[in-house]
């Protein structure tokens, strides 16, 4: 729009960031404002590379509070920028070029997920500099021990508008029961020839880690479908759900093998070396090559910050029966498993929690959790 029209501030999060999206609803607000577009990637995601590798030592400055701060910097240099008096610039990136200066624009964060919750946070510790917040499913509350993730997938699975209904649900509970029976009754577990050849394990279960990522397989399917849900032309909610429900297949098990196919498309096996699925992959201390795109690892940095800051480990440890049908997995169904994953991915022997004091989690401390102390946040 020019000079005093509005500036757009679209926060990146746990992975690589390129141009928003035009289908973004942010886009047609800036549309109706006249509202220029920017956009930040997140420390230690994508290009955005502050060290030479991501060592425990240099990880310590990948936390919430240093993204803040990149942020306030970004937009105090981008509001002091003067298109006639351009600052040097390094020659290396691409120049800024700006038809008017954003000096006198008013500053609007816009973010989703974790992202959402720097937006929300942004303007809480730094209000002189923008004059609002889009959070959209913004995560504010730090959870260590996060339950509800599964009763949520849970009820998406019933929800008639989506595909789901109470039958799928049903049986869906059924079979994993089933399953899990069969999986702690033979020596090593899940060894048994009874469990459906594509849902056996690739290698053989030797202790718990390796039980909760093989059982973690099957949760995290359902997991990512209804997470995803008809977003991409993937698996849906009404596609698990047809194959749960299915009775030209007798046997329950076969439903879940036919809906875990569905996710794992020509998968003759599930994945269940914790070692070499989780431990190994996080241990890698390389950041991915320049130009890296979507393919940028992002796993390290994440995991890395819910260890630290957040939590967030999804468990299904909740016995409400009418929301989580995932409850039998016994693996998962301990914060347990997040916690093996902090301490051997970072080989901190005796990790116990994210950063905490007397009150709790140090993130909810900080930035307030739900209560957040500040106007003009949108969640």
């Amino acid at each position: 729009g020019g000079f005093g029209y509005p500036c757009f501030l679209y926060i990146g999060g746990e992975g690589p960031q390129g141009p928003p999206k035009p289908s973004l609803f942010m886009y047609e607000l800036a549309r109706q404002h006249k509202a220029l577009i920017l956009a930040l990637e997140h420390r230690f995601y994508g290009e955005s590379q502050p060290t030479p590798n991501m060592s425990i030592e240099n990880l310590r400055f990948l936390t919430s509070h240093q993204a803040l701060n990149d942020l306030a910097n970004f937009v105090e240099f981008i509001s002091s920028f003067d298109p006639e008096n351009p600052p040097p610039q390094d020659s290396t990136t691409p120049p800024l070029i700006l038809k008017a200066s954003p000096r006198s624009s008013k500053w609007v964060a816009f973010g989703g997920s974790y992202p959402g919750s720097l937006a929300a946070w942004f303007k809480l510790k730094y209000p002189s500099l923008i004059s609002g917040s889009i959070s959209s499913s913004a995560p504010v509350f730090a959870e260590f021990n996060f339950e509800q993730y599964a009763m949520v997938v849970g009820s998406a699975l019933k929800y008639p508008l989506i595909g789901g209904s109470q039958e799928c649900y049903d049986n869906l509970g059924l079979a994993i029961k089933q399953f899990e029976s069969i999986v702690e009754s033979s020596d090593p577990p899940a060894s048994s020839e009874k469990i459906p050849d594509s849902l056996r394990p690739c290698t053989p279960i030797q202790n718990i880690q390796d039980l909760s990522f093989y059982q973690t397989q099957i949760f995290g399917a359902y997991q990512g479908v209804v997470q995803y849900n008809m977003e991409a032309r993937g698996t849906t909610v009404k596609n698990l759900c047809e194959a749960m429900t299915n009775s030209s297949a007798s046997d329950l098990l076969i439903r879940l093998e036919n809906s875990i196919k569905m996710v794992y498309p020509g998968f003759k096996c599930l994945p269940s070396s914790f070692e070499q699925g989780v431990v190994e992959p996080l241990a890698n201390t390389s950041f991915s090559g320049p130009n890296c795109d979507m393919s940028c690892s992002s796993m390290r940095q994440w995991i890395y910050q819910s260890c630290n800051e957040f939590g967030f480990f999804q468990t299904t440890t909740s016995e409400d029966s009418t929301s989580n049908p995932f409850f039998p997995f016994a693996a998962v169904n301990s914060i347990a498993a997040g916690v093996n994953v902090c301490a051997a991915a970072y080989n901190i022997s005796e990790y116990k929690s994210p950063r905490a004091n007397s009150a709790g989690l140090a993130a909810n401390t900080k930035y307030g959790a739900r209560d957040l102390i500040s106007s003009n946040i949108t969640i």
